[in-house]
């Protein structure tokens, strides 16, 4: 049952709970690499690396059934489904083609030609357009209505996760190859980009539309972006690795990361830009996506070959113990600036590198305990710095720009 988000809300910050509630499993095909929902929540597809879309009925809150099979001659990446879920899109990454699959025969009616390299794709739902991104830079426009290509255009250089805002109004595309985000309006089409400053993979927008995240594996941050306008707002340092791909519950305020290596989903917080702590997952995940009742994750995963259910609960999140925060406070600026909170007080060094790894930018002080501190970084080259804090062995890290 679907509470009123603002009842569930007060029940999540009481109790403090999280998805955690292992729900089900089942066996989807070899190296599932996507999921998706119907748009009425009865019917999970997976994209089965191996040659197949899988299609798994949802009988309940916690009862999967595996409904069928459809054949696909190549190598299934992603995949979405229309508005009505009539039908189910398939990004075939072997032979650069969409396959069209009818939902209730399970069989593919049609193929459409597309741009090498697929990767993912989201769907604007009330004006029947999916965009389909590719790892070279490009995305593919695919009218549902019509079932055809509607447009193909470049909009950056490396192009692995494509993401919409709530209201539908804007779509935002990762690029790994440059420190600028693609954003498309969808009712007129028009790209523009933003500068976050980094090399994006994964990007998720927050339930309330405020806000976009972009997961940099090669620094181990997320980036935080406010959309209104469109400015780096600060970065949130992951414990472990960065995720590679992200979602965001519709009705709380919280993001879900995949971390294939660490067998973990990491849960980090919307409003306070916190990682709050992380949820073991075995089996290697892969990919994930929230259900439209908004109360369950589904995760495909590669190293057992199943999809996954967990949905809330209070018991088993492993904490994440935050002895000091590290914030960004003014960047891009000629001196950026940062803040450090510290928990329990004591010795605080920090220093600050370029993209060479050379120190550019050193201080130390003795905090108290639940103190906030600001530290402005003089005198640095311009650029990407990487600014770390250290209080007792703990570090964390954030990235500012110097102009």
């Amino acid at each position: 049952m679907k509470f009123p988000s603002l009842v569930l809300l007060i029940v999540f910050i009481a109790t403090a709970q999280f998805p955690d509630t292992f729900l089900g499993s089942v066996s989807v095909g070899q190296n599932p690499m996507d999921v998706c929902l119907s748009p009425d929540g009865s019917r999970a597809y997976v994209a089965a690396g191996f040659g197949f879309a899988t299609a798994i009925d949802i009988n309940g809150y916690s009862d999967f059934s595996l409904a069928g099979l459809v054949s696909i001659d190549g190598e299934p990446v992603t995949l979405q489904c229309d508005p009505a879920g009539d039908y189910l899109y398939v990004a075939d990454l072997e032979n650069n083609l969409v396959h069209v699959v009818n939902t209730l025969e399970l069989s593919v009616v049609k193929t459409l030609d597309i741009q090498p390299d697929p990767t993912d794709m989201t769907i604007y739902s009330s004006g029947n357009r999916i965009y389909l991104s590719h790892e070279n830079g490009m995305i593919t426009v695919i009218d549902t209505e019509s079932q055809t290509i509607a447009e193909t255009f470049w909009v950056g250089e490396e192009i692995n996760s494509v993401c919409i805002t709530p209201a539908q109004d804007l779509v935002f595309a990762a690029d790994n190859g440059s420190p600028e985000e693609a954003v498309i309006t969808t009712s007129t089409g028009v790209l523009t980009h933003i500068n976050s400053g980094m090399d994006s993979y994964g990007c998720a927008v927050s339930g309330n539309g405020s806000r976009l995240f972009l997961s940099c594996p090669s620094w181990n941050i997320i980036g935080v972006m406010d959309i209104a306008s469109s400015t780096v707002e600060g970065t949130i340092s992951c414990t472990g690795n960065a995720p590679d791909k992200m979602a965001a519950l519709p009705d709380l305020p919280y993001l879900y990361g995949v971390c294939p290596d660490q067998n973990i989903i990491t849960v980090f917080g919307t409003d306070d830009l916190i990682e709050k702590g992380e949820i073991a997952l075995a089996g290697g995940p892969a990919n994930i996506a929230v259900h439209p009742d908004g109360e369950r994750l589904f995760i495909v995963c590669t190293g057992d070959n199943k999809m996954k259910v967990i949905g809330f609960d209070p018991s088993g999140i492993n904490p994440v113990t935050h002895e000091h925060i590290l914030s960004v406070l003014d960047s891009p600026s000629i001196a950026p600036s940062v803040t450090v909170t510290c928990s329990e007080g004591g010795t605080v060094s920090l220093s600050a590198f370029d993209l060479s790894g050379r120190t550019v930018w050193t201080a130390e002080t003795v905090m108290a305990q639940n103190e906030t501190r600001l530290f402005r970084l003089g005198n640095v080259p311009t650029g990407v710095l990487i600014v770390t804090s250290t209080i007792r062995g703990t570090v964390n890290s954030v990235k500012v720009v110097a102009l």
